[in-house]
């Protein structure tokens, strides 16, 4: 026996489709890497499939299959790290969107409270002090926010006299 599967496990390739059919003395054998990556168009790869005699496949079958088999699976990598790389950048794409929205119905809420009409600094400093540090755990740098906190530090703790 050989180690034929040892040999092809060491090509990187996680998972072949194989068919192996005899006629007399020759031997075609097609081999079809496939990729757990999820783009369509690997699926479109045809199969390496080899023709003789059984003893040429058999002392051969590696020697020709290496170089395609390499390139295939630097194909198959980075079709996966792309893949990989994408769905971060969607997730990253996400979050920033839902920080965005998240920071702008906080302002227009710190917005629409400080121009009520009976908005009083004394008594309601709390509630706006409370929704500018909700902005700022968002978005650290908010200018708004930032000025509001430090409009109201003057109402936390009023001096009767001054």
């Amino acid at each position: 026996m050989t180690d034929f599967f040892s040999t092809l496990r060491q090509t990187g390739i996680e998972q072949y489709g194989i068919s192996v059919s005899f006629d007399g003395d020759s031997v075609s054998v097609s081999v079809l890497p496939k990729s757990s990556a999820k783009d369509k168009a690997l699926q479109s790869i045809k199969p390496l499939t080899l023709r003789g005699n059984v003893t040429e496949v058999d002392e051969k079958f590696f020697q020709v299959l290496q170089k395609p088999l390499e390139q295939t699976k630097a194909l198959f990598r980075n079709t996966v790290a792309f893949e990989k790389a994408l769905a971060e950048t969607e997730q990253k794409t996400q979050q920033a969107k839902k920080k965005k929205e998240s920071t702008t119905k906080k302002v227009t809420e710190l917005k629409q409270l400080l121009k009520e009409k009976d908005f009083n600094p004394m008594s309601d400093h709390k509630k706006a002090t409370d929704i500018a540090n909700e902005i700022l755990k968002i978005d650290p740098n908010h200018k708004e926010a930032q000025k509001v906190i430090k409009d109201m530090k003057a109402y936390e703790s009023p001096k009767l006299f001054q």
